[in-house]
């Protein structure tokens, strides 16, 4: 769950600053760029972190029910950001 959450909160503070860093240099035009990035980068994230889970499945008893949990809101919000990011490219792109 840590993973996820950093993974979430490294997104949105890097697009942050690159709206900011957009705004400050006079580029308005691209921040609509921007917008459908931010799903898409937590669906990649959590695509690469549901990966590494299962890679756990190779171990004991215990790496797979870890394995099991962290996949279980893995994949949701693989599943959600996957959604977003899609919408977002459909009506912004």
């Amino acid at each position: 769950m840590v993973a996820g959450f950093v993974l979430i909160a490294g997104v949105i503070l890097i697009l942050a600053l690159a709206m900011f860093w957009f705004v400050a240099e006079g580029m308005t035009k691209l921040l609509l760029c921007i917008v459908p990035m931010a799903p898409g980068l937590v669906m990649l994230g959590s695509l690469l972190l549901i990966f590494t889970e299962l890679l756990l499945y190779l171990g004991n008893k215990n790496d797979r029910k870890a394995a099991t949990r962290d996949i279980a809101y893995l994949l949701p919000t693989f599943i959600v950001s996957g959604a977003l990011w899609y919408a977002a490219v459909k009506f912004l792109w």
